[in-house]
């Protein structure tokens, strides 16, 4: 894949000013520059150089109250590479932080964030591009049972991701907004009430390529919780909808709109008696998922119900009851892909299916930190047109204690499913351990897990794993290192192509003020489609639903250094990104490079800042070449406070 070339980007556009100020191209009289930014310049310098002259009390204007501070600064920036022409000038920019009360803090409280033109190069915002926009908080009757809220932002010309399961993520800019009210009554100490809206949308593109991420989303809910007579009840109402573009150059197809609704009501009672502390429950839930997607609808609604009761007839002993229903697999499937934000519909066909179960679990403390468990499990199903039914019995043991001087906890739990209609049986293991200490100068610390067979919410489908993490630092005189390490892997049992995997290293070294760190990781397996990027697929659904998956694998390398030292803050880092993702549709290598440099140096209120980035982003499978952006920045800039 070539890097740099001449093409330019028909989305251009999307890039204002990158890097700077929103400085305009060079090319004019000295008179024109001095008309243009020269008064601007002596303004900005008196502000910035001389000493304040306002007094930084809190201002009260009758029952109102106000805080204002932020800075304010001035400098040359630029931008050059293949997406636009490139640009350079003396911009302005910088941000504040209004703050207040009307009347009492308990009573009415706002909070308001202003910024122009932000960027990596000048500022501690994380975008190559010149940021702006604003936020803002209110708490209304904050100290009072009724009280409420108020949020809003705006992001305009800001960069942001596209994810990429377990490596850094593909780079995209564009505007986002979001709205957001809310309400809460609490008139007694036995009942509460709570309502609230929020709406957004983000419209951006992806550098490298001609498409779009585009969604819209709103979502609204209530609920409400009361307590009599040793009784609790909660119940409420969650809805949201969303309407969604993907990339092409992903997806393996024209980009299309795609919306997603999703209603759930829920209610739940649930009751405590002191007898044998006992406490006993019942819930219900109806979610009603739809989707209308790639050029098919469909919709799918189940109700669950369940219940059960705990009690704890002795001292050491621990035990729980309980039995489920749900009247339709398949909502509970499209709920599940809906919760990790997935936007093509499941290839469910249109067949009646249905689970229920019954579960008991007992836990006994044999000694102190040393327990044993049993559970026995059954399950009945019918799905896809086939009846299944499944009962399971486990037993484990823990253990958590000092031991070797460090602090060691364990569990390990073995499985036995004998699966109906002459299936046979099944063997599982669950085992998971932690061990941290000290050895002399060394920290230690770790953590293993591993299944085995271990069943899913569907039955005749099993899933097996393994994770890990470490972590060591130790002090070398005046020297600190320390290193990290990380993994998992997870698959269904018989399953081609189904894994997930993910494997990640850092170190780092320290010294008074400067500090030099390194990492390394992977990932690959199958993924969903989002509205935010790839997302690993849950494990309760199973392969035979997956619709349209996308096959991803990548590693990332990167590098930083940075110090601080009588008032200079540096810092640099570099990734670098190499992935494939592959869809039924489409094969892609992609590649993304990331270097940034920051420079500051503060003399009281006043800063001075330099700072530069590039990316490079470029998929084989777009019919551009990829994009290359490089911004830079030199300028001042002073903290105030105005009031």
């Amino acid at each position: 894949m070539k890097e740099e070339v001449d093409g330019r980007n028909p989305k251009a556009s999307v890039v204002v000013m990158p890097g700077g100020f929103g400085g305009k191209p060079s090319g004019r009289p000295g008179a024109d520059l001095w008309r243009t930014y020269g008064r601007k310049l002596v303004i900005v310098a008196i502000l910035m150089l001389a000493p304040s002259a306002i007094a930084s009390a809190q201002v009260t204007e009758g029952d109102a109250s106000f805080n204002l501070s932020g800075s304010a600064s001035t400098g040359y920036s630029g931008s050059f590479g293949n997406i636009g022409p490139s640009s350079h000038g003396i911009g302005f920019g910088g941000n504040g932080d209004l703050s207040g009360f009307y009347f009492s803090p308990q009573f009415l409280s706002f909070n308001i964030v202003p910024f122009y033109d932000q960027s990596r190069n000048n500022s501690s915002y994380q975008s190559i591009t010149d940021s702006t926009g604003v936020t803002l908080g209110t708490n209304i009757f904050g100290g009072s049972k009724y009280p409420g809220y108020v949020n809003y932002s705006y992001v305009y010309n800001n960069e942001s991701n596209y994810l990429l399961p377990g490596v850094a993520n593909y780079r995209t800019n564009g505007n986002s907004r979001t709205f957001g009210i809310g309400w809460s009554a609490n008139p007694t100490d036995t009942l509460s009430f709570s309502a609230g809206y929020q709406n957004g949308n983000n419209d951006s593109s992806v550098y490298g390529t001609n498409n779009d991420v585009v969604s819209h989303f709103h979502s609204m809910f209530a609920a409400s919780r009361y307590r009599f007579d040793g009784f609790q009840l909660a119940g409420g109402i969650h809805y949201s909808s969303g309407n969604y573009t993907f990339p092409q150059i992903l997806a393996g197809q024209t980009s299309q709109a795609s919306r997603v609704d999703s209603t759930t009501y829920n209610f739940n009672l649930s009751r405590g008696l002191k007898r044998y502390d006992t406490s006993t429950w019942l819930s219900y839930s109806r979610n009603t998922t739809s989707y209308n997607a790639l050029g098919t609808s469909d919709s799918q609604t189940n109700d669950v119900v369940s219940g059960g009761i705990s009690l704890k007839p002795t001292k050491k002993l621990n035990t729980s009851f309980g039995v489920d229903y749900d009247d339709n697999l398949a909502g509970t499937f499209y709920q599940a892909e809906n919760s990790v934000g997935g936007i093509a519909p499941l290839g469910l066909p249109p067949m009646k299916s249905h689970s229920w179960g019954v579960y008991g679990q007992a836990q006994y403390e044999l000694i102190e930190q040393f327990y044993l468990t049993t559970d026995v499990v059954h399950r009945q199903e019918v799905f896809l047109g086939s009846a299944m039914s499944s009962t399971g019995f486990s037993g484990g043991a823990g253990y958590g204690h000092a031991l070797f001087g460090g602090r060691f906890t364990g569990q390990t739990t073995v499985t036995r499913s004998d699966l109906g209609n002459n299936n046979g049986s099944r063997l599982g293991l669950l085992s998971n351990a932690i061990y941290s200490r000290s050895i002399g100068a060394w920290n230690v610390s770790g953590s293993l897990a591993y299944s085995r067979s271990a069943e899913t919410f569907l039955i005749g489908y099993t899933t097996s794993g393994y994770s890990y993490s470490t972590s060591v630092s130790r002090q070398f005189g005046k020297v600190n290192w320390n290193g990290t390490a990380s993994g998992s892997k997870s698959a269904f049992s018989h399953s081609d192509g189904t894994t997930s995997f993910t494997q990640s290293y850092s170190t780092g070294l320290s010294y008074h003020w400067l500090g030099i760190s390194g990492g390394y990781s992977r990932s690959s397996g199958e993924g969903l489609y989002t509205n935010q990027g790839i997302a690993t697929v849950p494990t309760v659904l199973p392969p035979t639903v997956l619709p349209s998956p996308v096959f991803y694998s990548g590693r990332t390398y990167s590098v930083a250094l940075g110090g601080t030292f009588r008032g200079l803050i540096f810092n640099g880092s570099f990734s670098a990104t190499r992935s494939d993702t592959e869809s039924k549709q489409l094969f892609s290598n992609n590649k993304t490079d990331e270097a940034n440099a920051y420079l500051q140096y503060h003399f009281r209120k006043v800063f001075f800042t330099a700072g530069y980035s590039r990316l490079l982003q470029g998929f084989s499978a777009s019919t551009l070449a990829p994009a290359v952006v490089s911004t830079y920045y030199f300028g001042i800039s002073r903290w105030f406070k105005v009031f």
